[in-house]
C-alpha cells in the first residue's frame, strides 16, 4: 500500500544497536526508515522486527562507514528513496569493544566520510543528530590532536600520526593524577568522541546554508548492550557509573525522545552544540568548581 503523503527519511547509523533501534521507533512513527549497520544478517533481522511492529523499512545498506564504497552505496540509497529527513548517527565502537585503531577508523573516519557525502543530500529542515559521549567531554584537550582528528587525513596516515600522540596523553593522564589507561583504546575512544562533538559545530555552518541542522548528543551510561559491554570490560565505564548523580541508567529511549526533541521545530534555533544526558555525571565529576 502507497502511503498517501510522501514522508521524509530517517536515516539511522547503527541501526541494529540499543539507540538504533530506539530512534528507528521513535522516528518510524514519522519517517520512512533506512537503516546501516555492519551485520548483513543482523540488519536483515532487525528489518523483519520493525516490520512486523509496523514501520516502514525502505532500505537497508551493511558495511563498515569507513569504506568509501559503503558510503557510496547508503548515498544512493538515500537518492532513490530520498529526500533526507533525520540522520541519525548511532554508529560506534568503545574503548572495551575494540583496538585504538578500529575506533578512530569506526568513529572519526567513518563519521567524517559519511558527513561530507551526505552534506549534498541536505534540504530545508534536514537534520543531524550524531551520538558522542561523556567521555568526549572528559577527555584531555588538546590542539594538535583536535586539528589532526578535523583534517581531511586519510585513514592509514591518520592512524600513524596519531599514535605517538596517544602515547603521550596516556603519559600526561598518568602524570596529573587521573585514570590511567593500560591501552591506546581508552584514550581513543574518548578523542573520537571529542571529534564527534566538534563535527557537528565545525560544520552548523555549511548546514545552515542549506536550511539544515546538525547536533550532538553525549549519552552518560546507557543500559544498552554497548553500555553493559562497556562496564563489564570497559577501562573506565564502572567510574562513570559510579559517579552518576541520578544513580542509574539511562535508557535508549532517553536518547531517542531527546533526539526527537532537537529534530522537531520546538528546537528550531538550536544547531552546532551539544546536549548531554548523562544523569548529572560531568558535574558530579567537576564538583563544585563546575
Amino acid at each position: 500500500m502507497k502511503a498517501a503523503i510522501q514522508r521524509r527519511l530517517a536515516v539511522i547509523t547503527g541501526g541494529c544497536g540499543g539507540m538504533g533501534i530506539a530512534c528507528a521507533r521513535e522516528f518510524g512513527r514519522a519517517h520512512d526508515l533506512v537503516l546501516t549497520d555492519i551485520s548483513a544478517e543482523r540488519l536483515s533481522q532487525t528489518q523483519a522486527q520493525l516490520h512486523d511492529e509496523g514501520y516502514l523499512v525502505r532500505a537497508c545498506v551493511a558495511g563498515d562507514l569507513a569504506e568509501p564504497t559503503v558510503i557510496s552505496a547508503l548515498m544512493e540509497t538515500i537518492d532513490s528513496h530520498g529526500p533526507l529527513g533525520v540522520l541519525l548517527h548511532t554508529a560506534g565502537v568503545s574503548s572495551g569493544m575494540a583496538e585504538w585503531q578500529r575506533i578512530l577508523r569506526t568513529n572519526v573516519v567513518g563519521t567524517r566520510l559519511l558527513l561530507a557525502a551526505i552534506e549534498s543530500r541536505l534540504s530545508m529542515g534536514s537534520v543531524g543528530i550524531l551520538i558522542a559521549s561523556v567521555a568526549g567531554h572528559v577527555a584531555l584537550v588538546d590542539k594538535q590532536v583536535d586539528a589532526l582528528l578535523a583534517s581531511d587525513t586519510p585513514a592509514d596516515e591518520l592512524l600513524a600520526r596519531m599514535e605517538p600522540h596517544l602515547q603521550r596523553l596516556v603519559a600526561t593522564q598518568g602524570q596529573n593524577g587521573s585514570f590511567v589507561y593500560s591501552s591506546l583504546s581508552g584514550p581513543s575512544y574518548g578523542l573520537s568522541k571529542r571529534a564527534t562533538i566538534r563535527e557537528a559545530a565545525l560544520r552548523a555552518a555549511a548546514w545552515a546554508k542549506r536550511g539544515a541542522r546538525i547536533v550532538s548528543i553525549s549519552p552518560g551510561i546507557i543500559w544498552t548492550p554497548m553500555g553493559r559491554y562497556e562496564v563489564e570490560h570497559g577501562q573506565a565505564a564502572s567510574i562513570v557509573l559510579e559517579q552518576t548523580s541520578l544513580r542509574r541508567w539511562g535508557t535508549s529511549m532517553d536518547i531517542a525522545r531527546a533526539a526527537a526533541f532537537l529534530a522537531s521545530e520546538d528546537a528550531s534555533f538550536i544547531t552546532g552544540t551539544d546536549l548531554r544526558i548523562d544523569g548529572g555525571m560531568i558535574p558530579a565529576r567537576l564538583g563544585e568548581g563546575y
